[in-house]
């Protein structure tokens, strides 16, 4: 029904773009994480390492430099996910990725695409743009810019507040459908948190697609339950949102 009002949208997280050879922010961080003599596998609080890292060398080249080396030198690989969410009825993409997959996807399907990676880019439009994409924490081609320690996201109000704006708007008129997103973004988490606090279970309806859990070898019941039982409350606390998991076995 959303795609044919057209007021479908996408949220697209790290996961989407795995495939096309780029890495995810476990990826990202672990350069930074050995540096630092931490077992990226055993944190869960990435923000916080990139966090350390600027502390430790009181500046943030070696962060910006990650970046660049893992998304600006990559030949961008526009995988089958792309091209089926370029070619639907949608205006609206949402993005906390930095590689340019979204926008080339749409490119190659004919789209004139509106990139706004920039708070400033919010009051510039393109009249003749058939999709938006909001590159909420930045862009690969300015690295330095982008939104990875804990620090920026502490100041992201202030340097980027029209993008939750925009983003909260969106979430109210829009049905969103979430994909390769953790929800683990505190961006996200404050949004989605003084929604609730403002409308709470009137909200509109929106989608993720999750991956069920499944046994992984020579793990013990007793632990594939528990993960199992942690996914069943985090599908829960979903619903607070009006967001509904839409499970898969595979991706």
């Amino acid at each position: 029904n959303a795609l044919r009002l057209g007021t479908a949208a996408i949220f697209a997280g790290a996961g989407v773009s795995v495939a096309a050879g780029f890495a995810d922010w476990r990826g990202l961080v672990r350069p930074l994480a050995d540096e630092l003599n931490l077992d990226v596998a055993r944190e869960h609080d990435l923000v916080r390492i990139a966090q350390y890292h600027v502390n430790r060398h009181s500046n943030r080249n070696d962060l910006a430099q990650a970046i660049l080396n893992q998304f600006s030198s990559r030949t961008v690989a526009v995988t089958e996910n792309h091209r089926i969410l370029a070619r639907l009825p949608v205006s609206v993409y949402w993005t906390t990725n930095y590689d340019r997959t979204i926008e080339q996807a749409l490119e190659l399907n004919g789209k004139v695409v509106d990139v706004k990676h920039q708070q400033d880019h919010l009051v510039q439009n393109r009249h003749d743009r058939d999709a938006i994409v909001y590159k909420m924490h930045g862009d690969c081609q300015h690295p330095s810019e982008a939104i990875l320690a804990k620090e920026d996201y502490e100041r992201y109000h202030l340097t980027r507040g029209d993008f939750l704006t925009a983003l909260a708007g969106d979430l109210l008129s829009k049905t969103f459908l979430f994909i390769g997103f953790s929800f683990s973004d505190p961006n996200m988490d404050y949004v989605l948190s003084r929604m609730f606090t403002r409308h709470g279970r009137n909200q509109n309806k929106h989608f993720c697609i999750l991956r069920r859990e499944a046994l992984e070898p020579g793990e013990s019941p007793a632990d594939f339950a528990y993960r199992q039982a942690k996914q069943d409350y985090f599908i829960r606390d979903l619903e607070r949102y009006n967001i509904r998991a839409v499970m898969v076995e595979s991706y």
